[in-house]
């Protein structure tokens, strides 16, 4: 018996140095994967209208975006997942435009989407929007450094209903590293 586990030990032993590669262990293959929200936007019947009454039709809100700013983290960039989810209880159609602005002020990618007006039917409309930017597909996308929100509303007439339209994004960064 004693010859049996001996005989099998050296077996294991045998079997798993001769495939071991030691020059591994001085490096670490990591993939982290980066999530957070980017940008939440409320539009209600307050901001319909300006100070004299009159009907305004274009929104834009702009979020500064800093993750590629550093270059491991340029570099490491593999791909991104950019979540939008709406719902809104308008009365009107909203024509939505996400731009991916560098420092120049010039857009590196953009997403456009409609969201269809709310009815008697569908008092709420809902919804979810998936964008993905590749590292060779765009390899331009790292050099984003601000998000410009544009929402165009129509129709554009009066009287503005008491509705909202709530818009939230987030995004999934995949990465990729070698520690040496």
């Amino acid at each position: 018996m004693k010859a049996f586990i001996l005989f099998l030990g050296v077996l294991f032993l045998s079997s798993c140095t001769g495939k071991l590669d030691f020059d591994q262990a001085n490096q670490l293959d990591i993939h982290p994967v980066i999530e957070g929200d980017i940008l939440y936007f409320d539009l209600n019947a307050s901001n319909l209208t300006d100070q004299n009454g009159q009907f305004k039709s274009v929104f834009r809100d702009t979020v500064s975006f800093d993750i590629f700013k550093e270059g491991k983290m340029r570099d490491g960039f593999e791909k991104a997942a950019i979540e939008v989810a709406y719902k809104n209880t308008f009365n009107r159609h909203f024509a939505t435009t996400y731009y991916f602005i560098d420092q120049q002020n010039h857009p590196v990618a953009s997403e456009q989407f409609d969201i269809n007006k709310a009815n008697l039917n569908h008092p709420e409309v809902t919804g979810n929007r998936l964008f993905t930017f590749d590292k060779n597909a765009n390899p331009d996308f790292v050099n984003f450094r601000k998000i410009v929100l544009e929402i165009s509303v129509s129709p554009d007439n009066l009287p503005v209903e008491d509705k909202t339209l709530h818009v939230q994004t987030k995004g999934t960064f995949y990465m990729h590293t070698t520690l040496e």
